[in-house]
């Protein structure tokens, strides 16, 4: 019966002239807009995918890039959608609104929106740290903690100092990182020049340039 309708209806306005009404932006688009716009704030925040995690498979790159994708393709049907419905139907939908008011609380929320930092962490760095001091020798490779990819934890040799190196920052023969030395201010490895600055109590952030 709705099928009839349908035709009926088109029949009367090919017979008229009377134009088809322009569909707005519907939930099918907010869905996309809204599932993409989740991936981007884990990439932006390093919630997820991570290099390290349980889904090594999502390249955060590639991820990026697929959001940026689906971004462009909805902003597109967004925009013409709105244009006919504004434009040539000169009437309003509320549905216009949802999409553009999802893509800016999420962009006001990566800005401005409070951030996990190292010392939120710390608790979870130091337990690593205390047990590569006890081990000698040992290490950790790859592993994450809260939104900080860690590249490797090592010690610093007799001085007691632990290394974190936060892989996000590796480039070439630079390196950065966090040093735990609870007993003197780290002078950094042997093979590296190294700039530690203070953040608190045990804890320094180091940056390295390896040396040819």
């Amino acid at each position: 019966m709705a099928r009839m309708t349908s035709l009926d209806r088109w029949v009367h306005q090919q017979l008229t002239g009377e134009q088809t009404r322009s569909k707005p932006p519907g939930p099918i688009l907010l869905t996309f807009v809204t599932a993409a716009v989740a991936v981007w704030v884990c990439v932006k925040r390093n919630w997820w995918p991570s290099p390290f995690g349980a889904h090594t498979w999502a390249d955060p790159l590639l991820a990026h890039l697929a959001v940026l994708a689906v971004l462009a393709v909805t902003g597109l049907v967004w925009a013409i959608r709105t244009l006919y419905v504004l434009g040539r139907d000169q009437r309003w939908s509320w549905w216009i609104l949802p999409a553009p008011v999802v893509v800016s609380a999420a962009f006001a929320f990566v800005v401005w929106g409070p951030a996990t930092t190292f010392l939120d962490k710390r608790s979870e760095f130091e337990a690593i740290a205390v047990d590569i001091r006890e081990n000698p020798g040992t290490s950790r490779e790859e592993f994450e903690i809260g939104p900080f990819d860690i590249s490797r934890a090592l010690g610093g040799g007799p001085s007691g100092e632990v290394y974190f190196v936060d892989n996000s920052t590796i480039f070439f023969s630079f390196t950065s990182g966090w040093v735990y030395s609870p007993d003197h201010e780290p002078a950094g490895l042997g093979n590296v020049d190294s700039s530690i600055s203070h953040l608190d109590g045990p804890w320094y952030r180091y940056e390295s340039v390896y040396r040819d």
